[in-house]
This record gives C-alpha cells, structure tokens and sequence, in this order.
C-alpha cells in the first residue's frame, strides 16, 4: 500500500517538476532570445472559432500579425494598424504588451503545457474564459539589439489613412 502511494506521489510530483521546467523553459526563451512563432488561440473546446497570426518577440520589440490587425513596438512605442478599416493608432508603450507578445508575464498560470520540439501547447484564462492555444514553427536566435523592423513608418501611407496619435 505504501509503495502505491509514494509511486503515486512520485508521479504526481514529477509531472509538478515537469510544468515548473517547461514554464522556466518558455520564460528563458522568449527572455533571452529574438523569438517568432505562429500562434493559434481559441476557446477550450471549441477550435473551430479561432484567432491566429504570428509573432516576433525581441526584447522589449515585438510584431504581432493576425489577420485583422498588425502591431509594431519598438519598446518604447506602439502602432496598432487595422489594415481594413486604414487606421493607425500609435501610442506610448509604457512596458505593456500585448497578450501574445508577453507569454512570460502569463506563463506561470498555464494549465496542461506541453513541450515539444516545436510546439508549445496549454490553456490560459483570458477575462476569466478558458482559451487554449498553440505556438508552432517556433524559431529562436540571439537578440539582435536593434529596433529594425519594430518601427512603422506611416509617411508611406496614402491619404486613405486615417492616422491617430495617442502619446
């Protein structure tokens, strides 16, 4: 009876371990590495309605693509693009990131991560609703340092666009 309790507590303890390494794992990742990923998010138990797009993380840099919206950060500022409604929205980024580009803020209250060579799989509450997602094709390098491509430039912008500055 005994040896099927500590087997049973090992296990258990184990799979502890294992969740507490992957979170240790995803946080050095994307902390110190220019991360990009694919992502997938959508409501446990529910994949058919889904958010997607992709995401660089460099730093304090990041670019989120999904299909409604682009977002550009260079750490220090923030333009949100809504490339069907032709408005752009640039604010200051005050540290504050964006769901997807800030996985090491909402890491540790994951449920069922999983960990493989190119998957990063779990569930996270969002406005209190269980939402699963899927990082895959996940690529890492050395942080560049460099704010190359985490600038907008809206002079390249016709007259179409409707431009609003929020700093």
């Amino acid at each position: 009876m005994s040896r099927k309790f500590i087997a049973i507590a090992f296990a258990f303890l184990s799979i502890s371990l294992a969740a507490q390494d992957g979170t240790a794992y995803v946080k050095n990742l994307v902390g110190n590495n220019r991360v990009s990923f694919s992502y997938m998010v959508y409501p446990k138990g529910q994949g058919a309605v889904h958010m997607d797009g992709k995401v660089v993380i460099d730093g304090d840099c990041y670019f989120l693509d999904s299909k409604e919206l682009e977002i550009v950060c260079d750490g220090k500022t923030k333009w949100t693009i809504d490339k069907n409604a032709k408005e752009v929205y640039i604010d200051s980024s005050e540290g504050s990131r964006e769901f997807m580009a800030n996985p090491s803020e909402w890491i540790d209250q994951v449920k069922d991560l999983k960990i493989n060579d190119k998957t990063i799989t779990g569930t996270v509450n969002i406005d209190d609703k269980p939402m699963s997602f899927k990082f895959y094709s996940i690529t890492s390098q050395p942080l560049s340092g460099s704010t190359d491509g985490f600038v907008f430039d809206v002079t390249m912008l016709n007259g179409d666009w409707v431009i609003t500055d929020l700093r």
